[in-house]
């Protein structure tokens, strides 16, 4: 199949666990959390279709990266799956879905058995697809990546169990995912973000501004200020005092140097400021901070 993304970023996959293995592990409490039965990958699956009548005995998860699809449950109407969105289907539901002959889907998909499956199920309707973020639809297929890694190559009993705790993180990003407003991150956002970030990291002991924050991050400082609000919960600057001062704190910990010493390192010439800042941040002043690593 064409590759949508460019030679080896999505590569046709399909995996299925054998059943003798799922057999052995079917006492073991990881196993009845969460188990992992079949998972793979269908890049611009032109004819891609499947009917299920009597639905499938395993929970099945499908992220549409890509171009479109459709899917209907249990004989009723009809939804369209599209890029950046995500269906979840119960064992045992009648189900039938399938490519878009115009635009075919790329897809990343799971089918997973246990107990684990279900609260996290009801955090999300199958009525409606989710609405996978790009900053979150990254990580998902980061966490489908290692999963293929696995079971490319022969695998034992403690590769098993990590496969099953990483099908355990990808439904734990799910309700995260649900929950972010419609307006999330595109991906120019997130390298602005991403960029923003690096600058922070190589200028920790420097005093730097709004405005140089969004000239590294290639922004105005009003879309800059509104994009952090959106991904971390607070301002550019406040991130960066967060950053700098949990990095002071390191030091603080382990090394002898006076406090207002470590504090113009980092660009604070006020030891009171960065006293107060400190303790808003780490809950603890300093002082009392470096006597922790004295006990």
């Amino acid at each position: 199949m064409e590759n949508p993304e460019g030679p080896g970023v999505f590569e046709d996959e399909h995996f299925v666990v054998p059943d003798s293995f799922l057999e052995r592990f079917s006492d073991h409490l990881q196993a009845q959390l969460l188990m992992v039965t079949d998972i793979g990958c269908y890049p611009r699956a032109l004819y891609h279709a499947c009917s299920r009548p009597q639905g499938s005995k395993s929970a099945i998860l499908i992220y549409c990266r890509e171009g479109l699809g459709y899917y209907a449950l249990r004989g009723r109407e009809s939804h369209t799956l599209s890029a950046g969105q995500l269906i979840i289907i119960p064992p045992i539901t009648p189900h039938e879905y399938g490519s878009n002959r115009e635009n075919p889907w790329t897809i990343f998909w799971i089918h997973l058995n246990g107990f684990l499956f279900y609260p996290f199920y009801e955090m999300v309707s199958s009525t409606v697809p989710v609405r996978i973020p790009e900053i979150y639809g990254t990580q998902l297929i980061g966490l489908f990546r290692q999963c293929f890694n696995i079971l490319k190559w022969p695998y034992g009993d403690e590769e098993f169990l990590y496969l099953c705790q990483l099908a355990t993180a990808m439904l734990a990003l799910i309700p995260c995912a649900a929950k972010q407003p419609a307006d999330s991150l595109s991906t120019s956002g997130i390298q602005g973000i991403e960029r923003a970030f690096a600058f922070m990291k190589e200028h920790l002991r420097e005093p730097i501004g709004l405005n140089e924050l969004a000239e590294a991050a290639r922004f105005s400082p009003s879309h800059l200020y509104y994009l952090f609000k959106q991904s971390t919960g607070c301002a550019p600057i406040e991130y960066f005092l967060r950053l700098k001062i949990r990095t002071a704190a390191k030091e603080v910990y382990f090394s002898n140097l006076p406090i207002r010493d470590i504090a113009e390192t980092y660009g604070i010439e006020d030891p009171y400021y960065f006293s107060r800042l400190f303790k808003k941040i780490m809950g603890i002043a300093p002082t009392q901070y470096r006597k922790r690593g004295r006990g």
